[in-house]
């Protein structure tokens, strides 16, 4: 008889259909019922590990209704003996707000003692998981009060910084330490991140939307050409890309296709008719790296339509591995790429109320640090020369250097896109043109002026961590990128290679907060709040959700 090992993950809700996720350890068929509604599906394996995305359909409109899981007609979910709530699968309703609570950067360790010492400790620990937090505050909630929408914009785990029972690896052709090697370990990475009991029925019970960022393969994932090169040459290469990409695939983005999108996508098709699918998907891995093929083959990018009192688009762009890496062009997603992109983010002629448009690698960044990934940018592009370039080189990989500015025609590119729907070229403006970030371990607000004539608001919103400590000494850093006199100094550095002005204004009105937390939106029509959060444990032992900052954004 199968068991459940990892999920149920309700992965997304569309109209009257949703799809939940889940491994198991033997071939089934998975069937998920939901008071009438219900869906099945045959596991498909890889590398002797089963997997199944099922298809519920005919679900109750406006309503939440508790599901249940059987393999080969048994129940395996809910947990025998659980006493947390029902998972349910909660459709949209039109006079309900639209909630979508969003962070990156968790990494895994056991919750509680000794690993989640406070970030301000003098020798700061990993901190307190901000979604066992939403786990225990939603438990503690009405239904109606729950996130429509988790969206996790990166690095949803540390292939290269294993802190919790690492693999070991030896000999010439071993990883470095405390980093993965292929899709073995990956999947054991996968099923600890995600399977404390707290998060594991938060994933159950709201849906999700995913991106990679680089530490879900490697630190500094294709951060320039002559990155690429230098880690072709290593010997463990090869099988640490190939478990990421795949794993990447099984876990996160095929969950990220929704109903109507699993009907249409070629591999996912074959995948699921698949009854062992494992050189279907280690074939295409040549064709989704970036150091084999440019572009890659495979758009990670998602769209999805939100409903609620209002409507909303999210957008999540994949700003790792479909980047052009040509010095002097260099964009953080290709041409077709950022064409894809901004077609999904122009509205339609009935327009949407707030564009959501998600991005691992924050658009704005304190001006200090701007400055300087600007300066950088042209330094690689050759403004001093063969020196330059090679500083340029060793900068971006010392100081991670590689957000949007350091992309400036990308850069530039979003702030034009988003003057054009905020302005009413592309149809109907939306109230707000929101950019939704993580990656750098600190959270912040900042609203920007992306041209005349812009009615929706343009804000860059960034929360990060979920779970991870910054030593005081970074904070310390930050603290100086972010003052007066880091602007003022990031602006002499920059003008020595770089002068001009950028085209989009903006200042952080919200922030730096440092700690593990998350942000959450309440789109109520037009209107727009943001919330973030930092966790805490309270005196009970259970970790808790404690408010730092709250705004209008309209």
């Amino acid at each position: 008889m199968a068991a459940l090992v990892l999920g149920p993950l309700l992965r997304s809700v569309e109209g009257d259909a949703a799809t939940v996720w889940v491994e198991v350890d033997g071939v089934c068929e998975v069937v998920v019922e939901a008071g009438p509604a219900s869906g099945r599906a045959s596991t498909t394996a890889v590398q002797g590990r089963h997997y199944a995305l099922v298809v519920v359909t005919g679900l109750p409109a406006a309503e939440a209704t508790p599901y249940r899981v059987r393999l080969d007609g048994e129940e395996v979910w809910p947990a025998a003996g659980s006493d947390l709530p029902p998972s349910v699968i909660r459709t949209a309703a039109v006079d309900r707000p639209l909630r979508v609570t969003f962070g990156s950067c968790r990494i895994e360790a056991p919750l509680g003692a000794p690993w989640d010492h406070s970030p301000d400790d003098a020798e700061p620990g990993h901190g307190v998981d901000a979604l066992d937090a939403l786990a225990e505050e939603l438990r503690a909630t009405d239904v109606d009060t729950w996130p429509d929408l988790l969206a996790l914009v990166g690095d949803q785990v540390y292939a290269d910084l294993v802190v919790h029972d690492p693999p070991g690896h030896d000999g010439p052709d071993a990883p470095p330490p405390g980093s993965l090697a292929d899709l073995t370990d990956y999947v054991r990475l996968y099923r600890r991140t995600w399977g404390h009991p707290t998060v594991r029925w938060l994933l159950s019970t709201v849906p999700t939307a995913m991106v990679f960022d680089d530490h879900d393969v490697i630190d500094d994932w294709n951060l320039s050409a002559h990155w690429l090169e230098e880690i072709a040459r290593e010997p463990w290469w090869d099988d640490r890309i190939a478990g990421g990409l795949v794993s990447y695939w099984l876990y996160q983005h095929w969950g990220n296709l929704t109903p109507s999108e699993l009907a249409t996508d070629d591999l996912a098709r074959a995948v699921a008719e698949a009854g062992d699918a494992t050189d279907l998907l280690f074939g295409r891995v040549d064709g989704w790296r970036l150091d084999r093929s440019s572009p890659s083959t495979t758009r990670w990018s998602i769209a999805r339509d939100l409903g609620g009192t209002g409507t909303a688009r999210l957008v999540l762009a994949d700003t790792r591995n479909r980047r052009h890496l040509v010095e002097g062009e260099r964009t953080v997603v290709d041409a077709t790429e950022m064409e894809w992109l901004a077609d999904r983010s122009r509205v339609d002629r009935d327009g949407i109320d707030h564009l959501l448009f998600g991005s691992s690698l924050p658009w704005l960044l304190p001006h200090g640090v701007h400055h300087l990934e600007r300066w950088g940018e042209a330094l690689g592009a050759g403004r001093w020369g063969r020196f330059g370039r090679r500083f340029a080189e060793s900068f971006r990989a010392g100081n991670d250097t590689e957000h949007w500015p350091s992309f400036g025609r990308s850069f530039d590119e979003l702030g034009e896109l988003l003057r054009s729907i905020g302005s009413g070229e592309q149809g109907p403006a939306p109230a707000t043109a929101l950019v939704l970030s993580g990656d750098v371990h600190f959270s912040y607000l900042a609203p920007a002026e992306v041209g005349d004539g812009v009615s929706a608001r343009v804000v860059q919103l960034v929360s990060s961590p979920f779970r991870h400590g910054v030593p005081r000494s970074l904070r310390r850093k930050l603290l100086l990128a972010m003052s007066r006199v880091g602007r003022l100094g990031g602006r002499v550095v920059r003008l020595t290679a770089a002068p001009g002005r950028d085209p989009v204004r903006w200042r952080l009105t919200g922030g730096p907060w440092f700690g593990n937390g998350l942000a959450a939106l309440v789109l109520d029509g037009r209107r727009a709040e943001v919330t973030f959060s930092r966790s805490v444990r309270a005196p009970d032992g259970r970790a808790r959700l404690e408010t730092v900052h709250r705004q209008h954004l309209t």
